[in-house]
């Protein structure tokens, strides 16, 4: 009776520690690792950067393969989008396991297409960069 309580025992520690599994456990080998911070107000007049407020973003982030939106001509840049990968991200913490390619980095909610936000993903490479991205609310 002892050897079927220790079996019991055992198997339900065993699925305790299965699920515990965090993203903090996963080691980033070809990827984005980082941090997020996002603001919004006024762009009209320019707003001098320094005086923006920025916090840890908290939202999904799209990964956009940068030759597909330069070739996306006069078609569908949210179906396009819908077909990126897409990372949650909680408190501004970026690791995302990704593969090898060149990358536009965008927020749910902003459009920015410059060398700011992409990123190329290498084979073996664990890209350490930080962004800010800002949504204007008036133009």
């Amino acid at each position: 009776m002892k050897a079927i309580k220790f079996s019991v025992l055992a198997i339900f520690l065993m699925i305790i520690a299965s699920c515990e599994k965090s993203d903090d456990d996963v080691q980033i080998t070809t990827g984005l690792i980082g941090n997020i911070q996002y603001g919004k107000g006024d762009c009209m007049p320019i707003i001098d950067e320094s005086t923006r407020v920025y916090s840890n973003y908290t939202g999904d982030i799209y990964f956009i393969i940068k030759s597909d939106l330069e070739n996306l001509g006069d078609g569908d840049f949210d179906k396009l989008k819908a077909n990126s990968i897409k990372k949650a991200i909680i408190g501004g913490k970026l690791e995302a396991q990704l593969p090898e390619g060149t990358y536009l980095v965008m927020p749910s909610d902003v459009y920015l297409y410059s060398e700011y936000n992409t990123v190329v993903i290498k084979k073996g490479v664990a890209l350490e960069k930080n962004f800010k991205f800002w949504k204007c609310t008036t133009y």
